[in-house]
């Protein structure tokens, strides 16, 4: 049975008070600094798999590679979403403005913190599945097995924020002002925001929607101009009829119309796993099976959600 849902309802998720370690340790921001083998595996090996990248060692992970070009790019939006190339962008413009001030570390350390960042949200989502979800990849990587297995491991090896934004959408329910991240991302992956106005959490509402417009509004201060040649991009590009590659058959129209009773019926049931689905399910730019690092994410919250919840 689950509990029925009241307005202004908060999720009985743990709190704790106190310093930023003591709040890690705690597990409040949804870590328990305990040993772990997992971890400790899926961290030695984001560190691993970044410094190869960096040495070029290993295949360049494409996506790293185009928000890092982005940061130089005087170029950043095409006219079609197809005819994307290196330096471009078809995301907004705090992208490319994040890289640009990240460029004095140079293209090894990027790419590294963000390899072992992607393979550390890997682990958060799957938790005690990461390294099987990992293993499960390899025959494909030595051309030996089939691709589907490999979907997984793939999201970790091309520097995509796959498996960031899904692990943020966990600790959005938490946190709200992480919805931001999603926002200025990936955009429609933000759409969880609306779990905290399904159920009248209105501050919580307020702070997520509140970063997020402070965010946008010093990107576009600092660079009016190009958030017009996103905007046009965007409006250009909305139907998601001619990306680069194709994308999962089901058109971006059906599955936002699908999300939204799905996050509703989640909001007033209690079931806070339905809103990395909706997060995942409503991606515009939905390559191949790119939901499932949110799937994974939402069995995450769905395996340690009380039951009365």
């Amino acid at each position: 049975m689950t509990a029925p849902f009241e307005r202004g309802q908060a999720l009985p998720l743990p709190r704790s008070r106190g310093t930023i370690a003591e709040l890690l340790r705690n597990g409040s921001w949804g870590i328990a600094w305990q040993p772990d083998v997992s971890r400790e595996a899926m961290l030695l090996i984001g560190i691993l798999v970044g410094l190869a990248q960096a040495r070029g060692w290993f295949a360049a992970p494409i996506d790293a590679v185009m928000y890092w070009k982005a940061g130089t790019s005087t170029d950043l939006y095409p006219e079609s979403w197809s005819s994307i190339s290196s330096g471009q962008l078809p995301y907004p413009p705090v992208i490319a403005q994040i890289s640009t001030m990240l460029q004095p570390i140079g293209w090894p350390a990027f790419v590294i913190l963000l390899t072992t960042a992607t393979f550390a949200a890997f682990w958060f989502c799957a938790r005690g599945w990461s390294l099987p979800l990992v293993l499960a990849g390899i025959p494909w990587l030595l051309g030996m097995g089939p691709a589907e297995p490999a979907k997984f491991l793939t999201y970790g090896l091309l520097g995509n924020l796959q498996w960031v934004l899904a692990a943020l959408t966990v600790l959005a329910l938490r946190h709200p002002a992480l919805w931001s991240v999603e926002l200025i991302t990936k955009v429609t992956s933000a759409a969880g925001w609306w779990w905290h106005v399904l159920r009248g959490e209105w501050r919580a509402a307020a702070t997520g929607a509140g970063v997020a417009l402070v965010i946008v509004a010093l990107s576009f201060a600092l660079a009016p101009a190009m958030w017009i040649d996103y905007l046009g991009f965007a409006l250009r590009n909305f139907t998601a009829a001619d990306t680069p590659i194709p994308t999962f058959p089901v058109p971006f129209g059906i599955r936002l119309a699908t999300s939204v009773p799905l996050l509703i019926w989640g909001a007033r049931t209690n079931r806070p796993w339905t809103v990395p689905v909706v997060c995942g399910w409503s991606l515009v730019g939905l390559y191949s099976f790119g939901f499932l690092p949110f799937f994974v994410a939402a069995w995450r919250v769905r395996s340690e959600t009380p039951r009365s919840v």
